[in-house]
């Protein structure tokens, strides 16, 4: 069931396409007078698992960036359900950084318990139900986890929360084999309502090829194609030879 606490998002999830869950128009980013994003447009139907690829460097992290309200862009426009993207509707989105770190002295648990205090939508539920799913050890400390076990227990926090939409960046990078089952079996799980968008970003697509219903494709900061991957496969193509047609 939908969150009562987003009411868009109920309605957009029932909508479906014609209420996207992500909106990007015109977007560009300047950083130190270099543009990292030039004119990024985009939409993410509500209850899609989308991949948003490109090669490192690409502009992925940025945009995401933009999306969590970490900066605003120079020009263009970001939207979460129709409404500005920005530190106000960090409650409608879930984020998972790249390579971000957790504290070291902190056993798994313990963190927990601290991000169930600092999130108001976290759901104790759903986090035993995940704990269980990732083979996450609550009594690990983290500074002795592999790369893989900290990427379970930070895909396991984000996850908590109830937020409708989920932003994943890079989740796979570094992580051992064990460790991308469990997250892409997690993400797949977390969809089977319909009531939550995914969008992942990545540069490496084997674990989620099959699942992807749509892509976006960024190269050195700029659109390069958005696809239905439905559509796509009707055209007798597969999401990686459209990478490698993109990227090659």
């Amino acid at each position: 069931m939908a969150d009562s606490r987003y009411p868009e998002a109920k309605f957009s999830a029932a909508a479906g396409a014609k209420a996207p869950a992500i909106r990007c128009v015109d977007v560009t980013l300047r950083v130190k007078k270099k543009t990292v994003l030039d004119g990024v447009s985009f939409e993410i139907p509500a209850g899609s698992l989308a991949g948003l690829l490109g090669p490192n460097g690409a502009g992925k992290s940025s945009l995401m960036r933009i999306l969590t309200g970490m900066f605003p862009p120079d020009s263009g426009r970001a939207e979460l359900f129709c409404a500005p993207a920005g530190p106000e509707r960090l409650g409608v989105l879930s984020f998972l950084p790249d390579r971000g770190q957790l504290p070291p002295y902190l056993g798994a648990g313990e963190w927990l318990r601290l991000a169930a205090g600092l999130y108001p939508d976290w759901s104790e539920a759903r986090m035993e139900e995940l704990v269980v799913k990732l083979d996450v050890d609550p009594a690990q400390r983290i500074g002795s986890m592999s790369r893989g076990q900290e990427a379970r227990l930070q895909l396991l926090t984000c996850l908590s929360r109830q937020a409708p939409i989920i932003v994943l960046d890079e989740p796979f990078a570094g992580v051992d084999m064990v460790s991308r089952e469990s997250i892409a079996q997690a993400v797949v799980g977390e969809l089977a309502d319909g009531e939550r968008t995914f969008l992942i970003a990545t540069h490496d697509i084997r674990e989620m090829e099959n699942l992807f219903d749509r892509i976006v494709l960024i190269g050195e900061g700029r659109m390069l194609g958005c696809h239905d991957v439905d559509q796509l496969r009707a055209s007798g193509r597969s999401v990686e030879s459209c990478y490698r047609d993109v990227f090659a």
